[in-house]
């Protein structure tokens, strides 16, 4: 946690406005929302002590979720007078809480359900708080000034331990940095060039800084050889020219929807009639690695339960249960489904797809609906684009301490938002 403490500092100074005074307390609040999004990133602390992920090991490593959660409350609960501001948030999120907390209730392991939905609420919470909190302009720099902290300490792991940070047998030579695998240091950097590239485009006067960090970002995404991540980086690059196409109005938007609608109609009808070619163009095989014996093994599974699931984060934590079967099928430990949709199936059967697909749906039309209301369309349109693309091959969707997932909760919260009567937003 130490070196984690120490680069907080650096990001709360990244965010100040140029020649603004930062008080004590802001300049806290900044340092204390800074070191909560490097732990939830997964970043270091698991992989360099817990690196066979296993649930018994370092139990430390779960344990220091205590005190942020205490703060976390802390926090909002100094803050109430803003928080009000997410209600409109908070109440579209509420119903996606309380299933995880019903489903106890059918759990195949109550106490892992309990201890998790507790976990995901107030990791949750923290997402509401950063949308409450920090003005959009101020959540970019926040969000971009610890992606610069995590991509600086990539390539410093690289240098420093290179046969630690570098996979050496089963992706030999691709980058995974600080994370277990390559998969997630390209998500996360993936997310770096967004919040960067966004930092950019909303603080003219630090866009050379930005500029330069979403480079750094995008140079590990290659690195890490992970082809969805590839796939989220030119989604995060076409999408910034049709988004400023739309702003700018007139024949260009007319122009930016017709050829973006076409580009889109063009790569679903080659993935639907040729879907080989866009496999081989992604590097994969038709089964996408082994994703898609999983999801057919899942799915047998779901069958069984398909309006309630398994229990909140109970199914691949039961050793003893229904997992075995999946396990067995696809001829290794695959340690979740790989799909975020899959998840919540397992989790709260078609109840949970149907609550979220609301959710997402509200979250995408109020994305769709920020266009002409601001420059943070950039990343209200990207994000919520980025984080569905993602959700169809990791398992991102209500993930508690999960860093895309408050992220998630943090860009839906900030969109539904009431009006605040006393500073810009």
């Amino acid at each position: 946690m130490t070196a984690v403490s120490a680069a907080a500092p650096v990001t709360a100074a990244l965010v100040r406005a140029p020649h603004a005074r930062t008080t004590l307390p802001t300049a806290l609040e900044y340092a204390f929302a800074g070191v909560v999004l490097l732990m939830l990133s997964e970043a270091l602390l698991g992989p360099l002590f817990n690196p066979t992920q296993s649930s018994e090991a370092a139990p430390w490593l779960r344990q220091i979720w205590l005190p942020v959660y205490g703060l976390t409350a802390l926090v909002v609960a100094a803050r109430l007078s803003c928080m009000t501001q997410v209600f409109w948030g908070a109440l579209l999120l509420a119903p996606l809480l309380l299933l995880a907390g019903l489903s106890t209730e059918w759990s195949l392991l109550p106490d892992i359900t309990v201890r998790r939905a507790v976990a995901l609420s107030l990791s949750s919470l923290f997402g509401l708080y950063l949308a409450a909190r920090f003005a959009w302009r101020e959540l970019m720099e926040l969000l971009a000034g610890v992606f610069l902290i995590l991509a600086l300490g990539s390539y410093l792991s690289v240098l420093a331990a290179p046969g630690w940070a570098i996979h050496a047998t089963v992706h030999p030579g691709a980058w995974k940095a600080l994370w277990f695998e390559k998969n997630g240091l390209g998500q996360v950097m993936t997310w770096g060039v967004l919040a960067c590239g966004c930092a950019a485009l909303l603080t003219p006067e630090r866009r050379r800084l930005w500029t330069v960090s979403a480079v750094l970002c995008g140079a590990l995404v290659l690195f890490s050889t992970s082809k969805t991540s590839l796939l989220g980086m030119m989604l995060v690059g076409s999408g910034l020219a049709v988004v400023a196409g739309f702003r700018r109005g007139g024949l260009l938007a007319v122009l930016t929807g017709w050829l973006a609608l076409v580009g889109v109609a063009a790569v679903m009808a080659m993935a639907v009639l040729a879907p080989e070619i866009v496999l081989e163009a992604l590097g994969k095989d038709p089964t996408l690695t082994g994703r898609t014996d999983i999801w057919s093994a899942v799915l047998r599974r779901v069958q069984e339960r398909p309006w309630q699931g398994y229990g909140y984060a109970a199914f691949w934590a039961d050793k003893q249960g229904p997992v075995g079967f999946v396990r067995n099928e696809v001829n290794w430990s695959a340690p979740t489904a790989h799909n975020g949709w899959l998840e919540l199936l397992l989790s709260f059967g078609w109840t949970g797809v149907i609550l979220f697909g609301v959710h997402l749906g509200v979250t995408v039309l109020a994305a769709a609906a920020s266009m002409g209301r601001g420059a943070h369309a950039y990343w209200a349109v990207l994000a919520v684009a980025l984080f569905t693309l993602f959700s169809l091959s990791e398992s991102t969707i209500m993930q508690q301490n999960n860093l895309i997932w408050v992220i998630y909760v943090m860009t839906s919260a900030k969109l539904l938002q009431v009006a605040a009567p006393t500073r810009p937003r």
